[in-house]
């Protein structure tokens, strides 16, 4: 297909689309049933975390349905592949517009991350404003919710001070939205849509203004793959570290490995598991049988391999920038706190103290159960949901 016809499409399902979203949304509010529970659509990338906010908000009394725009070997819990619908090979470069309308006549309230919505972009990783303009017509509450790279942007990141994933990176411009000004200027479209925006630790810093509260990762610990599985203090045995990198030059990677090496040629006994390229359900086999979870050195906040590896009873060594302003109760986590420079150090007493080991694993448990249930996430959600104005259950 020629450019020109792509183009053409495009413009043709803007012209149907406008107004039959519109009509949809119009259909909707006339049909709806004050009983009817408020119906929820996030609509997103393939990760974890979205079926398991999808349960919080069920939990809390709303109708709720996932969609993601391809399911990856990561998550497959999603109600609907968008990639794979029916219609989608069929109508081609319209079909966005199609899922467009649906959504409209599915839902009240729509969840999205900050860098896609289902209408095709004007420039990569920017919202695109008609789309924006849409829901706004047609009255959807809307929720923008930050993950990473849709909201990081060199120069802010690069005045934060050393460390920071922006000085190891290979390719500025690829992996993030990177422009300050591009990324103010979406963050300004879609902070005049929203309902609500929300962010989490690092990510506060490029999301002014939004809700930074709600610390939107929950952990299902009724699922048996996070029963705990608490290190062995043995001192016989290799101390067992295990780090899973997405992107090994945003996590530090090379900063553990010349660690590691180090302890080693000093005669400590220290093993090194790398975990990449795993289904999620593989990867989480791996973490069980470590000692001790290497997270990152350079992000300044811990990811989501963080938590799972608390809930699984697992020591966790990661850099946190400010613990006070972007933990959730800092005073009650047990991440060790780590740069650069004193990896090697931590490893070492952990190798040399390993009933350490049992200690921080059960507190990394019990803080997982305090803060990072489903249910405390859900009860976050409730008050989060009740200051912004939006319609509940």
């Amino acid at each position: 297909m020629t450019s020109a016809i792509r183009h053409m499409l495009i413009v043709l399902g803007l012209l149907f689309a406008v107004p039959l979203a519109l009509l949809a949304a119009l259909f909707r509010h006339i049909t709806r049933r004050s009983t009817r529970p408020s119906r929820s659509l996030w609509i997103t990338q393939p990760i974890p975390t979205i079926p398991l906010l999808a349960d919080a908000e069920r939990s809390i009394g709303f109708t709720v349905q996932t969609w993601a725009f391809e399911v990856n070997r990561l998550e497959q819990r999603f109600d609907r592949n968008l990639s794979n619908a029916r219609y989608t090979h069929f109508l081609g470069p319209l079909s966005p517009f199609l899922n467009l309308i649906l959504a409209c006549l599915s839902c009240d309230r729509l969840h999205f991350f900050c860098d896609r919505g289902l209408l095709p972009l004007f420039r990569a990783r920017e919202f695109n404003p008609v789309e924006l303009l849409l829901y706004r017509i047609s009255r959807k509450q809307l929720f923008f919710w930050a993950y990473g790279a849709d909201v990081r942007t060199r120069n802010a990141t690069l005045a934060l001070g050393s460390p920071n994933c922006c000085e190891a990176c290979p390719h500025p411009g690829k992996y993030c939205i990177c422009d300050d000004t591009r990324a103010a200027i979406n963050q300004r479209r879609i902070a005049h849509a929203a309902t609500a925006r929300f962010s989490i630790g690092d990510m506060t810093h490029y999301t002014p203004g939004s809700n930074n509260t709600l610390f939107y990762w929950p952990i299902d610990l009724n699922d048996p793959r996070y029963a705990p599985a608490i290190p062995d203090a043995n001192p016989e045995r290799p101390l067992r570290i295990l780090h899973a990198p997405n992107h090994r030059h945003f996590k530090g990677t090379d900063h553990l490995i010349a660690a590691v090496e180090n302890l080693r040629t000093r005669g400590l006994s220290v093993e090194l598991q790398l975990v990449e390229n795993l289904t999620h359900d593989q990867a989480l086999a791996q973490y069980r049988n470590a000692d001790v979870i290497f997270d990152q050195c350079l992000i300044g906040f811990h990811g989501y391999f963080a938590l799972e590896a608390m809930a699984l009873a697992k020591p966790v060594l990661c850099f946190i920038r400010n613990p006070q302003r972007d933990l959730l109760a800092p005073d009650a986590c047990p991440i060790i706190n780590i740069r650069p420079e004193t990896i090697e150090r931590e490893i070492e007493r952990l190798c040399l103290e390993r009933e350490l080991l049992p200690q921080l694993g059960s507190l990394g448990r019990t803080y997982i159960e305090t803060y990072y249930s489903l249910s405390a996430c859900s009860q976050r959600l409730a008050l989060a949901l009740s200051h912004t104005g939006a319609s509940l259950p």
